[in-house]
């Protein structure tokens, strides 16, 4: 495909476009039409292969509108309802936790506790160790007793409800969820390189390797998770531009699919179905991120002004230079003007810590049965205290007031935590909860002290 060269899109991407680093590749469309198509740095830094538009890139979580798609085309074949109860599907999930519908875990208001964060919690190392479906399943839902909040009634952004998602899929229909979107969707939108893989190790013909800067260098990073249904998309910029087409001509799904998935709830008032809706009257937007490893993904889409833009990188952008920025500088090329700013998250304001804190009443051992593990609380002098966990260096306890303490960088997921101690009649600590108070991906998770 030849397209006319722009060298206002190309300045946005001026610092990637250059041998001996990783780029991006990105594509724009107007009225259904691909304007511009163009790789920029280089998919392979190993044997020097350049990206390209038919470069194949890890998406991350654009997975999750082409798993909301699948779970629509079965309601659409009527072996589904949005409405039926997730525990119908999933006997591992456990009776604690009250009814969840498939439509509260797509539109994230299930209350679920995302499986990364969990995992990252337990000691595993996203992009060192393997996750596998069999680990989310058994090892989180199965442990699963309590919830972020009573289904329904909340938003917090949680990978797990799609995982489940892609269970349910197999399930009903008999095939995997890679299976069943090659089928019934790639196949008919005419996506011929884009699959679904469901193992981390799975051979991908002209992908890009996945890279972060560490210590003065590129090196690769790559996801390493073995399922399906929140991440594994694997497509290039031309592929997305025909399922951009598709929300259109509704070729795939139709009508009443389309709709549901650019469709939020009253709990969800920016979340369809794997889709964000952003932006105004004016200019409303529909769009979704991914971010594993060493791979940066964003689809986004203005309806009204009939104007879309993919971006695939295989580098890890720092959040100066998010992809929610980049596809609204390109946008703006385009439009003429600038689109809404992006969503940002908000962390709130935390006071001076008082003087004297009883950091004593702190130090011990602390335990989770929901993921198995044991956090060690421990002096490191005489006015702080860190926090240890298994594979992890240890990390501060800053003091906000008695019993209050905040975390400012726990993990890729929890970017700030707050961690509340709580004491029993005796006045004695007991055990302490963990939330996530930058993006609500965590509320009230419960440590019990034993020792």
């Amino acid at each position: 495909m030849n397209f006319a060269n722009n060298p206002h899109v190309d300045h946005i991407f001026a610092q990637w476009d250059k041998p001996g680093s990783p780029g991006m590749s990105v594509a724009v469309s107007q009225a259904g039409k691909v304007v511009y198509c163009r790789g920029y740095g280089v998919a392979d830094l190993d044997r020097n292969i350049p990206n390209g538009p038919a470069t194949v890139f890890h998406a991350a979580s654009l997975s999750k509108q082409f798993t909301a798609m699948a779970i629509m085309l079965l309601v659409d074949k009527g072996k589904l309802s949005l409405d039926d109860e997730v525990h119908a599907f999933i006997p591992q999930l456990s009776r604690a936790i009250p009814k969840i519908t498939i439509s509260q875990m797509l539109h994230h208001t299930s209350g679920i506790r995302d499986e990364l964060t969990l995992a990252t919690m337990a000691g595993w190392r996203l992009s060192n160790d393997v996750i596998t479906r069999n680990d989310v399943i058994d090892t989180f839902v199965a442990r699963m007793k309590t919830l972020n909040f009573k289904p329904g009634t909340d938003f917090s952004y949680s990978n797990t409800p799609y995982t489940l998602a892609s269970v349910i899929v197999k399930k009903v229909s008999g095939q995997s969820l890679a299976e069943f979107s090659e089928a019934h969707i790639f196949k008919p939108l005419g996506m011929k390189d884009t699959t679904i893989i469901e193992t981390h190790g799975q051979v991908v013909r002209n992908r890009a390797y996945g890279y972060e800067w560490i210590q003065h260098s590129f090196q690769i990073a790559m996801p390493n998770f073995d399922l399906t249904g929140p991440t594994n998309l694997q497509t290039t910029v031309e592929d997305l531009m025909r399922w951009e087409e598709n929300f259109v001509r509704m070729k795939v799904g139709g009508a009443p699919a389309l709709s549901a998935m650019q469709t939020p709830t009253q709990a969800s008032p920016n979340y369809g179905l794997g889709l964000y809706i952003e932006g105004n009257d004016e200019m409303p937007i529909v769009e979704h991120d991914g971010r594993d490893a060493g791979y940066r993904s964003h689809l986004i889409r203005f309806p009204k002004q009939q104007l879309a833009v993919a971006l695939l990188c295989n580098v890890a952008l720092p959040e100066a230079q998010s992809t929610k920025i980049l596809v609204r500088e390109v946008a703006k090329i385009y439009l003429g003007k600038e689109p809404t700013p992006p969503r940002g998250a908000t962390i709130p304001h935390r006071p001076v810590a008082p003087k004297h804190v009883p950091l004593n009443d702190y130090v011990g051992r602390y335990y989770s049965d929901e993921i198995g593990s044991t956090y060690v609380i421990s002096r490191t002098g005489s006015e702080s205290i860190v926090l240890t966990r298994w594979k992890y260096d240890p990390i501060d306890l800053i003091a906000d007031g008695t019993d209050a303490f905040r975390i400012s960088k726990f993990s890729v997921e929890l970017e700030a935590v707050q961690v509340t101690f709580h004491r029993d009649k005796r006045k004695q600590v007991d055990g302490f909860t963990m939330d996530d108070v930058s993006t609500g991906r965590l509320t009230n998770f419960r440590f019990k002290k034993v020792q």
